[in-house]
């Protein structure tokens, strides 16, 4: 199970994170570099906006990730394996 402290959720915002809150549930979206930023390379590569969605539930003042997904234009591209996401959940809570 991933889990975050809610007040780490709530300081997303100041690291590029869109965080929308609707009673006990959390939606974080998030836009990971392109394959060519994160190479930095000024080769010409054809890539498509990738955001990760994650989806919570807050329970007392921690927010228990439910599901994650991997978003290419309007389309869920992916699930993702909620293992893919604990060490991010693990380096925020240090922040």
């Amino acid at each position: 199970m991933v889990k975050i402290k809610l007040s780490v959720i709530e300081k997303l915002k100041n690291y590029g994170y869109s965080v929308t809150r609707n009673e006990n549930k959390v939606i974080i979206h998030y836009t990971p570099p392109s394959i060519k930023e994160a190479m930095s390379s000024d080769e010409d590569m054809e890539s498509e906006n990738r955001i990760i969605e994650i989806e919570g539930e807050i329970n007392g003042d921690e927010v228990i990730i439910k599901n994650a997904y991997i978003i290419e234009g309007n389309t869920k591209k992916r699930k993702m394996d909620l293992s893919e996401l604990e060490l991010w959940a693990e380096y925020m809570g240090e922040e």
